[in-house]
């Protein structure tokens, strides 16, 4: 059940990308602004589920655990943004892709979740597929992301990223069990919100622009989709380990390929079939021998 729930964020994370990609590139909108959109109209979306779903109990160790995770959230996001801007698309992205090899680490550590043989095995077959499907070949080869890390900021920013993504995520499942995944799902946008309404109001320096804000339809979309990916996610690391999880999660990426080709022309689908080959094999693995 929890690999449906994993599938269900990554196409509603994919699909969120492909809509905030089309109001950056064709409407006009920051990336703040576009990134904002996600927090915001998600809230009073999980606002109604918890309605519905009132936690039974909240932990008083909630709380704290919360403050970290939005702390590291809100820094990471940070770094990957600057990354992006600083740095090639094509280094950024296959870095990014080792967050679920962290993730085995995280959870071995603080969760006392050691993976399977086959489930790790899935899970480093579905990263080197991750990194391979947004590898640039016209750079210095396969390595040339590694090679950055000596030379520019970016790819160093990316890897802290990862990294602080993975911590934050074994403490996340922390948080889903000192409540559940419906309030803590709801409690994470509203503080992100928060937390990223100051650079949306620079963004938005307009009374004219705040308007259109809320007057657009796609933003709402968005934010629907991206609460359910977030409560999609926290539903599957409740039930899995959270390597697999984010593992079979990155299937997004083949979705944003597909996405790509549909909705923008972008081609090399063949040079991308052997990361897509490798990351579907991974799955494989942690669906049948990862599962205990």
């Amino acid at each position: 059940m929890w690999a449906i729930f994993a599938l269900v964020a990554a196409l509603s994370w994919a699909t969120a990308d492909l809509l905030s990609k089309i109001c950056m590139n064709f409407k006009g909108h920051g990336e703040y602004e576009t990134l904002y959109s996600r927090f915001l109209f998600s809230t009073p979306i999980l606002l109604a589920v918890v309605a519905a779903h009132p936690p039974k109990h909240i932990d008083p160790a909630f709380w704290p655990v919360c403050g970290i995770i939005i702390a590291g959230d809100i820094l990471a996001s940070t770094f990957y943004i600057k990354a992006l801007k600083i740095s090639p698309i094509s280094v950024v992205v296959p870095l990014m892709s080792f967050a679920p090899v962290f993730m085995l680490i995280s959870s071995s550590i603080m969760l006392r979740e050691p993976p399977s043989v086959l489930g790790a095995t899935g899970v480093v077959m579905v990263t080197a597929g991750a990194y391979a499907l947004h590898l640039d070949r016209k750079r210095e080869g396969v390595l040339a992301p590694f090679k950055a890390l000596f030379k520019e900021k970016g790819p160093l920013m990316v890897i802290a990223a990862a990294a602080i993504f993975s911590i934050d995520t074994a403490l996340g499942k922390k948080a889903v069990h000192y409540s559940d995944p419906f309030f803590f799902s709801f409690t994470y946008c509203l503080l992100m919100c928060l937390g990223y309404t100051p650079l949306f109001l620079k963004d938005v320096n307009t009374q004219q622009r705040l308007k259109a804000f809320f007057k657009n339809g796609l933003f709402w979309l968005i934010g629907m989709l991206f609460a359910a990916g977030v409560l999609s996610f926290l539903l599957a690391i409740k039930m899995a380990n959270i390597a697999y999880v984010s593992a079979v999660g990155k299937i997004s990426m083949v979705i944003a390929v597909i996405y790509g080709r549909i909705f923008f022309g972008e081609g090399k689908l063949k040079q991308k079939l052997a990361g897509v080959s490798l990351m579907l094999i991974g799955i494989f693995l942690i669906l049948t021998g990862g599962l205990r």
